[in-house]
């Protein structure tokens, strides 16, 4: 419930039914609440989405915020474009070669344009760049179960 009313907040000023503006302003509530930090060393640390939520609820920072890698940020968008309705896939891509991933982002459907809108902030304006340099990927459908495998790889 304290991600859905989050999201409620995040997405409140938009118009009902402008499913693009609701999943573009969770990228950029997102992207403006969970700065980018790599994991410890050696360390794969994963902070859930209501994790993420009550540390920018209880950050004494301006703008509140908290700290996360990639898989941290995907998850929360994730996270917040279902609670909206939204069909979410999570991308796990690599720049090097087939099989060697280092990076996840989310891509969400939006229904009225039938096609996906990518979110990553880590990429930040540079989105268009960094999936062109993408060598390998897997797509994971988060409403489908994961025991099902990636929907598409490559």
């Amino acid at each position: 419930m304290l991600v859905r009313g989050m999201t409620e907040r995040v997405v409140g000023s938009v118009y009902p039914k402008n499913y693009a503006g609701e999943i573009l302003a969770i990228c950029y509530w997102v992207a403006s609440h969970v700065l980018y930090l790599n994991d410890p060393l050696h360390v794969e640390l994963l902070k859930d989405p209501q994790r993420l939520v009550e540390e920018i609820l209880h950050s004494k920072a301006s703008p509140p915020h908290t700290r996360g890698d990639c898989d941290d940020i995907a998850t929360l968008i994730a996270a917040m474009a279902l609670q909206c309705g939204r069909e979410a896939q999570l991308v796990v891509a690599g720049f090097k070669g087939r099989g060697h991933f280092s990076h996840v982002f989310v891509r969400v459907h939006d229904p009225k344009a039938d096609d996906y809108i990518v979110c990553d902030p880590v990429a930040g304006s540079r989105v268009r760049q960094m999936l062109q340099r993408i060598k390998t990927y897997q797509i994971w459908s988060c409403d489908e179960p994961f025991s099902r495998g990636p929907i598409i790889s490559r």
